[in-house]
């Protein structure tokens, strides 16, 4: 059940790239524990990357459970979340125009700009974070 919730709640935080990092993450350190290799230097750094991609991972999930199986009903309390329902179609969304020769660079924009609302995006120079670190 905690494996479902969490889930949800990445989805509603992580866009398709970070998902797709995450899973590979993931299995790295999954493989890294199976053949006692957990205090390499791969499996430290690839812990950290997934610490650093589940921490806006915060929120409310509610599960329905019937004959021995669990269904998603909600998400609250998700600050952190880049679905936005005036994004979820081209007709509702403002700004998304269609018929434009720039529609797929603004529709390819929605992902970017969903997650700047939701607080996602850091502009601090990662080089400048590593620096002040040594």
């Amino acid at each position: 059940l905690l494996g479902q919730a969490i889930t949800k709640v990445y989805e509603a935080v992580l866009d398709r790239r970070s998902t797709g990092l995450f899973r590979q993450l993931s299995a790295h350190v999954s493989d890294q524990i199976y053949d006692g290799r957990y205090f390499d230097p791969s499996t430290r750094v690839a812990i950290n990357a997934i610490w650093e991609l589940a921490a806006p991972a915060h929120g409310t999930v509610k599960l329905g459970l019937f004959k021995g199986h669990a269904h998603f009903l909600s998400l609250t309390d998700c600050p952190h979340s880049i679905y936005f329902e005036a994004d979820s179609s081209m007709e509702a969304s403002e700004g998304l125009n269609p018929v434009s020769s720039q529609g797929f660079l603004e529709v390819s924009s929605v992902e970017a700009k969903a997650m700047a609302k939701a607080g996602l995006i850091d502009v601090t120079s990662i080089w400048a974070k590593r620096r002040k670190l040594s």
